[in-house]
């Protein structure tokens, strides 16, 4: 009885993945969610890097620099609700893969946030892009896996090697311009690029 019973489960679970490899062929990678987030987070970073550059007036004081990216936060929730993306729809792994990146994003920005307001090192904040693209990366690996979409594995490592130089960059305002090119290049045009396609082959 345990030997049929292990034999079901074990043909059940070949035809879960088997079928998540169909689904990940056949159901198109979310273009206009990656172009929406690059967009949007990337003009965040830009804005702090033209604030600590000094090349423009920031709009309510030093301040803004933090409080830009809840704004960005609030306009990339209010542009998914017309893009579906709060919506079950398109590749389960790729979607619990990019969902888990954006959870971890949020609650490593929390950490960080507790960490600084804790030691006082407003600094700390500044390890977060190349921690966030090094997340994306993972994640773009993972889509690549899924989708058999070999591209995708160049983006990812594009995400991992700019999360280096990032790195390097820390702490000054030039990070944030590399973040900001970086989330334009490895979100944004990957979604602009798939959107593209999809109106050729339409």
């Amino acid at each position: 009885m345990s030997n049929a019973v292990s034999s079901q489960s074990l043909s059940e679970d070949i035809a879960f993945v088997r079928a998540l490899a169909l689904e990940g062929q056949n159901n198109g990678y979310r273009g206009e969610i990656a172009l929406a987030a690059g967009l949007i987070w990337g003009s965040a970073s830009l804005y702090d890097w033209a604030v600590w550059s000094k090349l423009i007036n920031p709009i309510g004081g030093y301040a803004s620099v933090g409080w830009i990216w809840l704004v960005a936060l609030v306009v990339f929730m209010v542009a998914g609700l017309p893009l579906g993306m709060f919506r079950r729809r398109g590749n389960r792994a790729m979607g619990a893969a990019w969902g888990a990146v954006g959870a971890g994003c949020w609650t490593i920005t929390a950490a960080i946030a507790v960490a600084a307001w804790r030691t006082n090192q407003g600094i700390m904040f500044t390890l977060l892009p190349p921690i966030i693209m090094a997340l994306y990366g993972g994640a773009w690996l993972l889509s690549a896996a899924v989708m058999r979409r070999w591209w995708m594995c160049w983006v990812g490592i594009g995400c991992l090697l700019s999360s280096l130089v990032l790195a390097y960059a820390v702490a000054t305002p030039e990070e944030y311009l590399l973040f900001a090119l970086a989330l334009y290049a490895f979100a944004g045009v990957p979604g602009l690029v798939t959107l593209l396609r999809q109106r050729e082959t339409a």
